[in-house]
């Protein structure tokens, strides 16, 4: 089976705006544009609603980017990882996630996996951290990170705030919503996240929810 042609194009949009920016690229290193293709089927979720809601208008310097995943939205396996007694029953009906690249994406390389998320206004991700070093770009919306080294910020298109292995960070939207490239490097980027609240008094063991 091959990749069809929106799934493609939203691949190619994606490394070449990773590949035209020094900061993604100390980060990651190149990324090739030709990959080889593993279908994921399609997964539902309640906020591929919102993502058709998005004013790519607003966002002229990620357009391009949005405009494609707007039309692929529906061809793409997304994911929401946390349960609603982890993350509560608001935060999983506005968040969801999608692997574009890496070892179980639809277009597969090892040792970096680009995932792109999207989180509601006001939603609150709670503290939490992973074995793998992180940095977020928002492609649009913004919203305030913290993290143990970095301290607060907040980020917004064109911004890049990374996340070293095992760092405990957590992100507010506090001004709308952001929809963001959430890129992992290391050497197993299937390992789960852990999430806490932010006084450290509840701990999940969070498990990705399979097929």
């Amino acid at each position: 089976m091959e990749a069809s042609k929106n799934l493609i194009g939203l691949k190619d949009k994606v490394v070449k705006f990773c590949n035209s920016r020094e900061d993604i690229l100390r980060f990651s290193g190149h990324i090739p544009k030709n990959l080889r293709y593993h279908a994921n089927a399609p997964q539902k979720q309640p906020v591929q609603k919102l993502i058709g809601r998005i004013s790519t208008t607003e966002f002229l310097n990620t357009k391009n980017i949005l405009d494609s995943i707007i039309r692929t939205n529906y061809e793409l396996k997304w994911n929401t990882t946390y349960s609603e007694n982890e993350v509560g029953t608001d935060f999983i009906k506005r968040y969801g996630w999608f692997d574009l690249i890496g070892p179980n994406g639809p277009f597969h390389m090892e040792g970096i996996r680009i995932m792109i998320g999207y989180w509601g206004a006001n939603l609150d991700y709670q503290m939490h951290w992973h074995e793998a070093e992180e940095a977020y770009v928002p492609l649009a919306g913004s919203a305030l990170f913290w993290s143990e080294h970095n301290g607060t910020k907040i980020a917004g298109v064109g911004d890049i705030v990374i996340h070293k292995s095992n760092e405990k960070h957590w992100t507010k939207m506090t001004d709308g919503f952001l929809l963001a490239l959430a890129i992992w490097k290391g050497t197993n980027l299937s390992v789960n996240p852990k999430i806490s609240s932010r006084d450290g008094t509840k701990i999940h063991e969070v498990k990705e929810k399979k097929d």
